[in-house]
């Protein structure tokens, strides 16, 4: 099935769908529009198939109280992973730039001491 077919199939179930949760019938609304093509059968959801009859289990009531722990909690751990982070990003600036003082050094004292030619 190509993508056109697949785009096509989801537009008509889509469609289909809308027309189901407001109670029209398939051709109302259709005066110009060309019949798209027949891929599968295309079926009414099922109520298991409705979005809006499952509910998230998070919806009951929450306290202010909380939420507002809640946030500070996140906000606490957030706070924790960038501070790590950022002891991670200077630890490892540190390290580079100690290897490039070694380097600098040394080729400072190769250039320096040059060698004796025999």
């Amino acid at each position: 099935m190509t993508w056109k077919q697949e785009r096509d199939l989801l537009i008509a179930q889509t469609m289909a769908f809308v027309q189901s949760v407001a109670g029209k019938t398939a051709n109302a609304g259709r005066l110009h529009e060309t019949p798209l093509p027949s891929v599968s059968p295309v079926y009414p959801p099922t109520i298991e198939q409705r979005p809006s009859d499952v509910l998230p289990a998070r919806l009951t009531s929450i306290s202010h109280g909380d939420l507002r722990e809640e946030i500070h909690r996140r906000v606490a751990a957030f706070r924790a992973r960038q501070q790590a982070f950022d002891r991670e990003r200077h630890q490892y600036c540190d390290s580079v730039m100690a290897k490039v003082r070694a380097g600098s050094e040394k080729a400072a004292k190769a250039s320096d001491n040059p060698a004796l030619k025999r």
